[in-house]
């Protein structure tokens, strides 16, 4: 990562409130690296510039990094291009990550993502999100769930809302009734914005 792009991140993320430590730019930075160099290939984004990508997405990403819980299970549904699933497992690697992702090129390069970074937690899982409703380590224990608005059919699959939180800038949040999880014993729900095609 360019001293450049590093700027942007480290602002961008001040702006959301999130601090990133060395070794999360770090992360984030290889995983651009990564991205980049399967973008000259299988085109993953619509925008291909670096300084973009950081900017517009990685930053972006972060807005759902303060509403996450302090450990757990966190699943990012459609995770395409790594945005904001790698992102979110960059800046909280301990997070046990799933991406979800039912196309198999978008899966190729999570996968590779994952071991270029590296981010030991995180797995992959190459399934339709409705799908991922049957996994067994999954189903009841899930601390949150990233996913576009309106939410698959997989997110009550798990859980049935029971109020909302306030929402953030970018975000909408739902607590979901589940095992306990976080202090009051709820389930998290984290939805973001629903991106322009090709930019996943």
């Amino acid at each position: 990562m360019t001293s450049a792009e590093e700027t942007a991140l480290v602002r961008g993320a001040s702006a959301l409130g999130v601090h990133l430590d060395a070794a999360s730019i770090d992360r984030i930075g290889r995983f651009i690296d990564r991205l980049d160099i399967w973008n000259r290939r299988s085109h993953l984004t619509g925008d291909r510039d670096r300084s973009v990508l950081v900017r517009k997405h990685a930053v972006d990403s972060l807005a759902v990094v303060s509403e996450l819980p302090a450990s757990g299970t966190v699943i990012d549904i459609g995770s395409g291009a790594g945005f904001p699933g790698l992102v979110i497992g960059c800046s909280r690697p301990e997070l046990a990550l799933v991406l979800i992702e039912s196309r198999r090129k978008p899966a190729s390069f999570l996968s590779d993502a994952l071991r270029s970074i590296p981010l030991p937690e995180a797995r992959v899982l190459q399934i339709r999100a409705e799908d991922a409703a049957r996994d067994e380590l999954l189903a009841g224990g899930v601390a949150a769930v990233v996913l576009p608005t309106p939410p698959p059919l997989f997110a009550t699959a798990i859980t049935r809302p029971t109020r909302h939180l306030p929402p953030s800038s970018l975000s909408t949040t739902q607590a979901f009734p589940g095992k306990p999880l976080d202090a009051q014993g709820r389930t998290k729900i984290t939805r973001r914005r629903r991106s322009p095609p090709g930019n996943r």
